[in-house]
């Protein structure tokens, strides 16, 4: 058994624009072949994925997406697009379609399983190898390719590991530094989140990066971020019925505002009792051994794990990516309707499109580098603005793996590398979970309180919360770095102050050219008084030889 699904080529037509030119295993048996036409309604979308919007500006890139299941509702495939151009004149056949200077496509990988990181080199070769041919109508090499990946990744013989393997953390953390905590904390609440950058490849790898910081989210987590919708079930089968009653009840709950989850735990549990009437028997409550019975199934479907997934002893992965909150490395244009969708309640995106900037009024946070290649990250609600600010404790926390992040030379090494700040976010979001868990007003204020109170009201942390993990019973309920304020903690907070504002940036701006402009002074200040000195001291001396002449 094996996770790969098809290998795909994908074509930029000059007058039908991007589309599907061979997939192998065929999508359709026994037909005569019309890739194109072929492609299932769920991926309809993969031609404008493979080439990203920009892509005629760079030579090659690189894409990660995810894709609706064509075998199971509400579950995703992952795939990774290798894109390049090659000049028209050194191709040796030439399709008569073919007009353009330039030919764009991309080879495309499709699996069960996200392997986005340990594809990319590979896919990356092959790729090549396929354009060396200069004769696009020469499938062998790609059809070569689905075998050997096939061989490769046995299901059975696969580990946890190999969904983390070839995914860089340096992109993320070189460009957002302190502030990659921020973008840690900002997916745990589940807002809408869109990052707007260039190349795809860059993109990806940020994005890719910080989803891995999460425990099991990458290979396990992942499986219901593609796209969602409420599912409908048969009334006439009992366990359909106790499985789907806590799913429509959690879609409820999930429609609620953050003031409505505030509201009276009895007004809420009315609620959902009169929903579950509605969906069991069809129709209004009346009487109340109906309300009885509708509880008790309420009760039964609590009993399971409220989890989409299997979830180990501290109860990873999180269901940060579920119910209707989607996660895409890079969409396209096509996608607006789904992430307007009333399907859709929060999501994190990849884009490269500018007319998405435009629409802030569909985001709460815009992610972008600036031509400097600094992150930006633009927060448009002054509340989500103080639920994200970093304490002191975080600042050291992030402070802390930056300088051993610094310090890793040898790639040998553990302390430093990917693998270890991927240990060291564990060890952050089990003491951030045992805070939230244990009420500590004191322990929370160590993580930010506004931002624990409104992680507690988020779909992840209540199922979660839900169910007792033994794990977590060995876990302290403190910040990692809690202590002391110091010398040190004024001089981050400082720096994070200043890197996290346009005022602050201006002002870093001001000092650079000052201090520079001082150096120069003081260079210059320096060399006209040692100029001096010489000339004078040549000048005494010369007088002296003169008097000791004429003596």
């Amino acid at each position: 058994m094996h996770p790969i699904l098809n290998v795909v080529v994908v074509g930029f037509h000059h007058k039908k624009g991007s589309q599907v030119e061979y997939c192998y295993p065929p999508l359709r048996e026994n037909v005569v072949p019309d890739p194109d036409k072929d492609i299932p309604e769920q991926w309809t979308s993969l031609p404008s994925l493979a080439i990203p919007d920009g892509a005629h500006n760079v030579k090659e890139d690189v894409i990660y997406f995810i894709l609706p299941s064509t075998e199971k509702a509400n579950h995703a495939v992952f795939g990774i697009s290798c894109y390049r151009q090659i000049a028209t004149e050194e191709l040796t056949s030439k399709d008569k379609e073919i007009t353009r200077s330039a030919v764009q496509k991309s080879v495309c990988v499709l699996s069960t399983i996200p392997l986005f990181g340990v594809l990319k080199n590979k896919l990356e070769l092959i790729t090549q190898t396929y354009f060396n041919e200069k004769d696009f109508s020469k499938f062998d090499v790609l059809r070569q390719m689905y075998t050997n990946l096939c061989d490769l990744f046995d299901m059975e013989s696969m580990d946890t590991y190999s969904a983390y393997m070839g995914i860089s953390l340096a992109p993320l953390l070189d460009i957002f530094k302190h502030r990659t905590l921020l973008l840690f904390k900002l997916l745990l609440l589940e807002r809408k989140v869109m990052f707007h950058i260039f190349p795809v490849n860059l993109l990806g790898e940020v994005m890719i990066g910080l989803a891995s910081l999460f425990p099991k989210l990458v290979d396990e987590g992942l499986f219901e971020a593609a796209a969602y919708s409420v599912r409908r079930f048969p009334i006439d089968a009992d366990t359909a019925v106790v499985e789907d009653v806590a799913t429509e009840v959690d879609d409820v709950q999930l429609n609620f505002d953050e003031k409505a989850t505030q509201r009276s735990s009895k007004t809420l549990l009315n609620n959902v009792e009169e929903t579950l009437n509605k969906i069991i028997i069809g129709e209004d409550a009346s009487n109340e051994e109906t309300i009885e019975e509708a509880t008790a199934v309420h009760e039964d479907s609590a009993k399971l794990n409220p989890s989409s997934f299997k979830t180990d002893e501290y109860g990873f992965p999180l269901s940060i990516f579920t119910k209707g909150s989607l996660f895409h490395p890079y969409i396209s244009i096509s996608y607006l309707d789904m992430i307007n969708s009333d399907n859709t309640r929060a999501y994190c995106i990849g884009v490269t499109n500018a007319l998405f900037k435009t629409r802030k009024d569909m985001v709460d946070v815009i992610v972008t580098v600036d031509e400097k290649g600094d992150g930006q990250i633009e927060i448009l609600s002054a509340e989500l603005k103080r639920q994200l600010t970093l304490t002191t404790q975080d600042l050291r926390f992030t402070d802390f793996l930056l300088r051993m992040k610094d310090m890793n030379i040898d790639p040998a090494l553990w302390e430093g590398s990917d693998d270890w700040v991927r240990s060291q976010f564990y060890i952050y979001i089990l003491a951030l979970l045992a805070v939230a868990k244990s009420d500590n007003t004191e322990a929370a204020s160590e993580f930010n309180d506004e931002f624990i109170n409104a992680w507690k009201t988020k779909h992840n942390y209540r199922v979660w919360s839900c169910t007792e993990h033994p794990g977590m019973g060995d876990i302290q309920a403190t910040h990692p770095f809690s202590g002391q304020l110091n010398v040190n903690d004024v001089l981050l907070r400082m720096g994070n102050s200043l890197n996290s504002s346009e005022q602050g940036k201006k002002m870093i701006s001001t000092i650079s050219n000052t201090g520079r402009y001082v150096a120069e002074t003081g260079s210059r200040f320096k060399s006209s008084i040692s100029s001096w000195v010489r000339n004078t001291t040549s000048r005494f001396q010369d007088n002296q030889k003169n008097e000791n002449s004429k003596s």
